[in-house]
């Protein structure tokens, strides 16, 4: 073999050796490319995961937060323990969520049963007969269990109007897995309003005092001197003509009909307490 022959054999070897080790490394290093983009697409898809979460992450909190919100604002729950301290200071709590300031006494019953878990007691005091309904109404529907077993309310001979003496007996109940007292927090509900005024009273023997609008005809003080379909001419005690027409305010009332054929009106007039009509008629003249 010449020179030539061994030479050319040599470097076909060293050839063929360097394409199978770049072919073996060209292979490897796919399986390691196809390796790394499996990886790449499952750490994007974590990465997509976590942002979608972060996305909603403040969604969630609101939701819980609201959630939270309405199990604090709607469930029952047991007190841990009872005392009168415990207690005396939650009724001061509920007259500061009350924005109210009722003077009361307040009592632990002779009749209790710590055995049972419960305590009796009872509150005496006086107040406007709105806030002593409210003040009941907060015992009844704030969280803490409590249970109301009679409450009796009696007018105060008072010049301040429509004040009451109340007089509450209420349960308190506890367990030892329930929560303490002094971690609640005010449940929200519609207070109770009414413009009734139960122990005022509704029918005088004489007008109560009013502040009368000075200008207001008073039909016991006042004349028919000219009707028409849709008007009534009146002169009061003072010579002052007032046109009226139904439904304008008269003094304690309104004019509440015109009758041009018989010569009549009628007003709707609440001077004592309860509504009545009264009828002015038109006076006839002598030839």
């Amino acid at each position: 073999m010449t020179n030539t022959q061994r030479n050319s054999t040599a470097i076909a070897i060293v050839l063929v050796l360097i394409l199978g080790v770049g072919y073996y490394f060209r292979h490897k290093l796919s399986k390691e490319e196809a390796l790394i983009k499996g990886k790449n697409q499952e750490l994007k898809a974590e990465i997509d995961k976590f942002d979608k979460m972060l996305a909603n992450r403040e969604k969630i909190e609101r939701d819980y937060a609201e959630l939270q919100l309405m199990i604090a604002q709607q469930s029952k729950v047991m007190a841990q323990s009872d005392t009168p301290a415990i207690t005396y200071n939650y009724l001061l709590q509920l007259l500061k969520w009350m924005q109210r300031n009722i003077n009361f006494d307040f009592a632990l019953s002779a009749k209790k049963a710590p055995e049972a878990n419960w305590h009796e007691y009872i509150v005496q005091g006086r107040a406007n007969y709105i806030s002593a309904v409210n003040f009941v109404k907060q015992l009844e529907y704030q969280r803490p269990v409590l249970t109301i077993d009679e409450v009796t309310m009696a007018e105060e001979t008072s010049a301040v109007s429509d004040t009451v003496n109340f007089s509450i007996v209420f349960k308190t109940h506890f367990s030892p897995d329930g929560i303490a007292m002094n971690t609640l927090q005010e449940k929200k509900f519609p207070a109770y309003a009414s413009n009734f005024i139960s122990f005022r009273p509704k029918i005088y023997e004489t007008p109560p005092d009013m502040d009368i609008d000075p200008n207001l005809v008073r039909i016991d003080k006042a004349i028919i001197v000219g009707i028409t379909e849709s008007r009534a001419f009146l002169r009061d005690e003072r010579g002052i003509i007032h046109i009226l027409s139904v439904g304008d305010p008269v003094a304690y009332g309104y004019l509440y009909s015109i009758d041009l054929k018989q010569e009549k009106i009628v007003f709707r007039i609440n001077q004592y307490g309860s509504t009545e009509d009264k009828t002015l008629f038109m006076q006839k003249t002598t030839k």
